[in-house]
């Protein structure tokens, strides 16, 4: 790895691609479903968001001379090129669109929460990876709260939206968009190989999140 690369970077690295996996299983499904008409609208996304992050390693990717601004702006793109896509589909194919992409959500997160590397003894560590997946802007913008912890439950804020200027950029449908990454967290922490419980509550623009020991 080069000098210039930390763990830090892989790791968020790592989060962006996952959500370009999803988006291209999402985009396959709505093909092998509807064909050119729904190949045409990735197509159209690429032109006006970028295209895909190859296949290449990090290190041969990235601009070490501005890696915070280079990994920014790959989060801007997987994001509101995933969020017009999803939401055109939707917009395009109704309920037909909307059982594939929540299908596609429920297949990565159940994938993920069989990863043996997850660790599952106590709450705080189930927060703490599901956040080695879940793409939440950059480390710096800290944008969850843990308000309480123990050995049974975490529970933690977040204030407004990491991904609201990117979901807006992509012209997307808000409400779809936040009801799908509350499907995919919900799906990770309840197939994990302990039993655990997730809800979310909206207060205002503050959402709290709580994972339970079941």
């Amino acid at each position: 790895m080069s000098l210039f690369l930390a763990p830090i970077h892989s790791w968020l690295f790592g989060k962006i691609k996952l959500l370009q996996d999803l988006e291209l299983s999402i985009v396959k499904s709505h093909i092998d479903k509807f064909g050119e008409e729904a190949s045409n609208v990735q197509k159209e996304a690429q032109d006006i968001y970028g295209q895909y992050i190859d296949s290449r390693p990090l290190e041969e990717l990235i601009d070490t001379d501005n890696i915070h601004g280079w990994l920014q702006e790959r989060i801007k793109e997987v994001e509101s090129r995933s969020a017009y896509i999803i939401t055109k589909y939707h917009d395009m194919y109704k309920e037909q669109s909307k059982e594939i992409t929540e299908n596609e959500y429920e297949i990565q997160a159940k994938k993920c929460a069989a990863n043996d590397e997850n660790k599952t003894n106590t709450p705080e560590n189930v927060y703490m990876s599901l956040n080695n997946y879940i793409l939440s802007g950059m480390p710096c913008d800290r944008v969850n709260s843990i308000t309480e912890k123990n050995e049974e439950v975490i529970v933690y804020h977040q204030t407004g939206c990491i991904h609201r200027a990117n979901y807006e950029m992509g012209k997307a449908n808000l409400d779809y968009m936040y009801h799908l990454k509350e499907l995919w967290v919900k799906t990770f922490i309840e197939n994990l190989d302990v039993k655990y419980n997730y809800t979310i509550e909206k207060q205002g623009d503050t959402t709290i999140n709580k994972i339970v020991k079941g």
